[in-house]
């Protein structure tokens, strides 16, 4: 229990970087697997693997969503239980996540199988593209229970004060699916089938890391059998807490999904391989930001349980200016060097290169804003209020982006598209600076009143002793 007096007690600055260095990096190295995954692929396979896979990001957003609906629900109770002192109830919520988690993947990988074809239909999987999709999602379905155990699980053990071996369990998986698919796809000539085992096994291998951590002496966390009876109470607190992350990737999916039937009537094959590639980069700028809301997540959450609310507010003002200054920086060096990155993803296909640099600066000129969205979205997650980060979720991604990808392309063409990505990103970060500022403001009133209520007990108990 030692460990978590560090919540409490250790200045945030350096709480802060303890908890979203390892994160940070954690994600980069996981983010950069993807990306060169991506690269393998396009360089070896060509630009109609990388458009068959790229074609199905919007079904594994949604399968990552529902793992992170259920870890990141489990995460902040466990986080609020524990910052409570409630160990029993924390160890429910463990118990709970897990039996959720492979009760969904388990369901989720037959669906894929029994309707892969309509989903493919469903994606714009079509023509040249049609055959990478399947193969490779034929592979994939077998291994998403590694990847929700994985990645669920992994922020539990962040939420015990455990940030390093979290890492760990990122930076492993990562290592060896680069590793597996350069043997795969560059040696074996395996194609996109190489690219999914390579996948399953190293997230087999995350799984096992995980795993044996919580069987090891330094979970304070235990499984217990009768924890793993779902009850109905725990549940929805696990999945109300949750779902803005699930509403945040599924509305992403959406959008994608139309995205590339709006890229296909514009741009063709090569427009949903430029969206692929701006992809890519643009998750690479959100990685950093991303890894500071999973380190903030856990402080948050503890110290709003344990009604440290001062500690909450500094947090949320530490986090949301690093955020920005991230973001801003790196939304920099794409402006600068949009052409070197297009070309690593397609060195060889120089229409998708001129269809790209312009695509790619256009699309990401204001995400470096967005980690205003990012943080006030975690910071209502973490203190239980998920209303308000399940609106946000859904005002950039519906609200904003999907009305104007409709609009703009109509009247200017293909670079609609890309204004559309740019002004979302905009017009969500404006709106979510505005309620940052009211919940901060809230936080401020209960703080008060808090502090009133101290008061008041410590002199009641001056007049008890007295008397």
């Amino acid at each position: 229990m030692e460990n978590l007096n560090k919540f409490q007690s250790k200045s945030l600055s350096q709480l802060i970087l303890e908890f979203s260095l390892p994160a940070t990096i954690g994600m980069i190295v996981n983010y950069s697997y993807n990306i060169i995954n991506r690269i393998f692929v396009g360089n070896k396979i060509g630009a109609d693997a990388l458009s068959g896979v790229a074609v199905l990001f919007p079904i594994f957003i949604i399968i990552y969503g529902i793992s992170f609906m259920i870890g990141m629900g489990g995460q902040t109770n466990v986080s609020l239980r524990l910052g409570e002192k409630k160990y029993d109830e924390a160890e429910k919520i463990l118990g709970n996540t897990l039996s959720l988690i492979i009760i969904a993947s388990i369901l989720i990988s037959i669906c894929i199988l029994i309707f892969l074809e309509p989903l493919l239909d469903l994606t714009g999987s079509v023509g040249n593209i049609r055959p990478y999709s399947r193969d490779f999602m034929t592979i994939a379905a077998f291994g998403i229970i590694f990847q929700a155990i994985s990645f669920g699980l992994n922020n539990i053990i962040r939420a015990q004060g455990f940030p390093n071996i979290a890492m760990w369990t990122q930076i492993i998986g990562a290592l060896f699916n680069i590793l597996l698919d350069y043997i795969f796809i560059m040696v074996l000539n395996w194609g996109v089938k190489g690219a999914a085992l390579a996948t399953n096994i190293s997230t087999f291998i995350s799984m096992s890391w995980v795993l044996y951590f919580y069987f090891s002496k330094k979970s304070i966390l235990r499984f217990r059998l009768k924890n793993f009876i779902l009850k109905s109470k725990t549940v929805g607190i696990i999945l109300a807490i949750g779902a803005p992350t699930l509403v945040t990737q599924v509305s992403g999916s959406v959008v994608t999904l139309l995205l590339n039937h709006i890229l296909l009537k514009y741009g063709g094959s090569n427009a949903i391989a430029t969206m692929s590639i701006i992809n890519g980069i643009e998750s690479f700028i959100i990685v950093p930001i991303i890894g500071l809301t999973i380190g903030l997540r856990s402080i948050i959450g503890f110290n709003y349980g344990a009604l440290e609310f001062k500690r909450v507010r500094d947090s949320v003002k530490i986090g949301t200016s690093i955020a920005i200054g991230i973001g801003l920086i790196n939304v920099a060096i794409i402006q600068i060097f949009a052409g070197n990155f297009v070309k690593i993803f397609v060195p060889n296909n120089p229409d998708v290169i001129l269809m790209g640099i312009p695509a790619l600066r256009l699309y990401t000129m204001f995400v470096g804003f967005i980690g205003c969205e990012i943080i006030t979205s975690t910071f209502f997650q973490s203190i239980g209020k998920p209303t308000i980060s399940l609106f946000l979720s859904l005002n950039r991604q519906l609200v904003l982006l999907l009305p104007l990808a409709f609009i703009l392309p109509s009247i200017i063409g293909l670079k609609g598209i890309w204004l559309a990505g740019a002004f979302s990103d905009l017009g969500g970060s404006i709106v979510a600076s505005l309620i940052l500022i009211w919940g901060i403001n809230k936080l401020k009133i209960k703080e008060k009143k808090h502090n009133q209520e101290k008061i008041r007990n410590q002199q009641f108990g001056l007049e008890a002793t007295n008397s």
